[in-house]
């Protein structure tokens, strides 16, 4: 299985300046993480460290909360190979202008069928629209704005539900996720993409508010931005099995 596919551009890791960040062990049962995983990228990690023999990114945790930011996928995968503690670094979130919240938009390389016919198929109620409006991305009625070559459409209901039904429905495997909605809307245009979802940024408050409470977004609701570069490891695996 293939690894999940990202696109975009933001700077260039190595024109962020390095900064080389305490590391701290977690037990893997304390963290909150804020989003599902995918199931094919948590078999490639998975496989991944077991070759490497040794755990290689810290994740990227809230300070006090618990709360994770960045490194999902890892988490599970340690976890499903016994791993009972994990690297992490701990930094100050809600007002820490070091990070900026964004969000991927997931668009589906494979074939599918015409809108809003297959919507009709999913049961998902949709609402056309002529032109893409940023008010109905702050409407909470409805999670995704689906934009096809034939049009596009406002879907009613939580990004979590409906993207469920959309990987239920798909090949997961065909969606990638790009960091604008012009590549994404672009890819769609040049043929490369059947169509893709377009949503709203959260607020750093959702995060935390979500995590904390048990609950989880749908994957790759959350993009973490960075202005700085942190260190790789090289921790052995049984370091962090019980």
């Amino acid at each position: 299985m293939r690894a999940i596919q990202s696109h975009g551009k933001d700077h260039p890791p190595s024109d962020k300046p390095l900064i080389k960040c305490r590391i701290v062990l977690i037990d893997i049962e304390e963290l909150h993480g804020h989003e599902q995983v995918v199931e094919s990228q948590v078999n490639y990690l998975k496989t991944n460290l077991q070759q490497l023999g040794y755990f290689f990114r810290p994740i990227l945790v809230v300070k006090k909360h618990n709360v994770v930011l960045d490194g999902h996928h890892r988490i599970q995968a340690l976890k499903e190979l016994g791993g009972v503690r994990i690297p992490c670094i701990e930094i100050p979130y809600l007002k820490n202008e070091d990070i900026r919240l964004a969000t991927w938009f997931p668009i589906y390389t494979g074939q599918s069928g015409k809108f809003p016919g297959e919507l009709n198929t999913l049961k998902i109620e949709s609402r056309p629209v002529i032109s893409l409006d940023s008010k109905f991305f702050s409407n909470p009625e409805y999670g995704f704005t689906l934009f096809a070559k034939n049009g596009q459409w406002l879907l009613k209901g939580s990004q979590k539900s409906l993207y469920n039904l959309f990987l239920e429905y798909y090949d997961p495997e065909k969606f990638e996720y790009v960091k604008t909605p012009s590549y994404a809307i672009n890819s769609v245009n040049n043929g490369y993409s059947s169509f893709t979802l377009l949503r709203k940024t959260l607020t750093k408050q959702d995060v935390l508010k979500t995590a904390v409470s048990g609950k989880v977004f749908a994957p790759k609701t959350t993009r973490h931005i960075l202005t700085f570069r942190y260190q790789d490891i090289k921790v052995p695996l049984e370091n962090l099995f019980n």
